[in-house]
């Protein structure tokens, strides 16, 4: 394995060697001779499709027929940032990679997975030790992960006050004004402050 100590990486730039270190020194080996990567593939930094701030999803492969230019797109969730689980996790969508997604978690992916030594349901797996050792060279070689976990609960802005629009229904004055709804529980007069003749009214 070729050492890339020197390299500066960003987390993305980490990933994608790691990726093809996973794809040459692990994946490969397992394949046919003739086995050629079905299309291009693209590892980035991002939230999979559905996630939620409980979400324990790592990772997600799209297949390429999803992508406008026939990429495979693989997300990494910045959720997590320990190097050995994300790497794990990352051999698991080149698994999928590896048939554009075809065979969900069966037949060629069920086969390849445990031929790299992925263990536990197929649908979540782990590595094994032999698969361990190997990731463990990668992080050696590349060091970790170049991130900091995110809280996607924290990251979430909290909704603000609602603002409520106040409005005289009268079309000769069209006076308005917002304001929140527990302004608009301490009104006692709701007559419209303008005309003096309608109540007004919110939406």
């Amino acid at each position: 394995m070729t050492t890339k100590q020197d390299l500066n990486l960003d987390r993305e730039g980490w990933l994608i060697e790691a990726a093809q270190f996973i794809l040459d020194d692990i994946i490969k080996p397992k394949m046919p001779v003739s086995w050629q990567p079905p299309n291009p593939f693209r590892v980035s930094v991002g939230y999979p499709p559905r996630s939620t701030a409980r979400s324990k999803t790592i990772a997600v492969c799209i297949k390429s027929e999803a992508s406008a230019d026939h990429h495979s797109e693989i997300f990494v969730s910045p959720s997590h940032d320990d190097s050995a689980s994300m790497l794990a996790s990352l051999a698991h969508e080149l698994v999928h990679y590896a048939d554009d997604c075809q065979s969900g978690h069966k037949n060629h992916f069920a086969r390849l997975a445990r031929a790299i030594d992925l263990e536990g349901p197929l649908t979540a797996t782990t590595a094994g030790p032999q698969l361990t050792y190997q990731l463990q060279q990668i992080i050696d070689t590349l060091g970790p992960i170049p991130h900091a976990k995110i809280d996607l609960g924290l990251a979430k802005a909290k909704q603000g006050t609602r603002m409520l629009k106040v409005f005289c229904p009268s079309e000769d004055c069209n006076f308005s004004y917002r304001t929140s709804q527990t302004n608009i529980d301490k009104i006692t007069d709701f007559l419209c402050p303008a005309c003096a003749i309608e109540d007004m009214q919110t939406k």
